[in-house]
């Protein structure tokens, strides 16, 4: 069979088995296409996506790497990298490619909206803000843009504020974090039986998250649950 043939039929094989949510085989399908073809960009990309899926952030981002040395006006490789430095912790890296990305491709809303958070987890609120708002402005829907720009305006003491983007980014798709914040704004307010609730179905999402416990712990205190 010629090589490229294999390669077609590995690369076929490999996106039935992403379909299928089989990323043990999807991974396995691709690395053989890139022993086969070292040079595929689009099957590191593929890998490192689901090997950052699954937690293993190093492979990922190696992954990555390897993309952009082939390719370096790949903008997705160039967001994807910055996003899993983002929940890595790695902010800095994290803002330099996301920068890129954006510079490649400048109405790539979620770029915005991943940078912001880097942005906003290195305390600089007011161009988190910034990239928060561009990328809404760019793209309505963008859930994380809501949550962060939500999450600008609770430190900011601005609660009812907060709330109203922590609900429209969680009515698109709701998240623990963001309904353990908006929990806190309501919290603030007085508004107690909403922040229970809330905190209740953020720990039902992600069970032992700090904030969620802590706040019903506050709440319940001295009461029967």
């Amino acid at each position: 069979m010629p090589k490229s043939t294999r390669v077609e039929q590995l690369t076929n094989q490999a996106l039935a088995c992403l379909k299928a949510n089989k990323s043990i085989q999807a991974i396995a399908s691709l690395s053989e296409v890139i022993g086969a073809d070292p040079n595929r960009a689009q099957a590191y990309l593929n890998r490192g996506n689901l090997f950052v899926r699954m937690g293993q952030f190093n492979a990922g981002l190696t992954d990555y790497n390897r993309v952009i040395a082939l390719e370096p006006g790949h903008f997705e490789a160039w967001y994807n990298r910055g996003s899993a430095r983002v929940v890595a912790g790695e902010y800095d890296a994290a803002i330099a490619d996301l920068t890129e990305a954006i510079k490649l491709k400048p109405d790539l809303a979620r770029a915005y909206c991943n940078r912001g958070l880097g942005l906003l987890r290195k305390g600089d609120q007011d161009k988190a803000r910034d990239d928060f708002e561009k990328g809404l402005e760019i793209k309505i829907d963008l859930p994380l843009c809501y949550y962060g720009r939500g999450e600008v305006k609770l430190s900011e003491g601005r609660y009812q504020e907060a709330i109203d983007d922590l609900t429209i980014g969680i009515n698109l798709k709701p998240a623990a974090e963001a309904l353990a914040h908006r929990a806190t704004a309501y919290e603030r307010l007085g508004e107690n039986s909403q922040a229970l609730r809330d905190y209740r179905n953020a720990l039902s999402m992600r069970p032992r998250l700090e904030t969620a416990e802590a706040g019903i712990a506050r709440l319940t205190q001295g009461t029967e649950d």
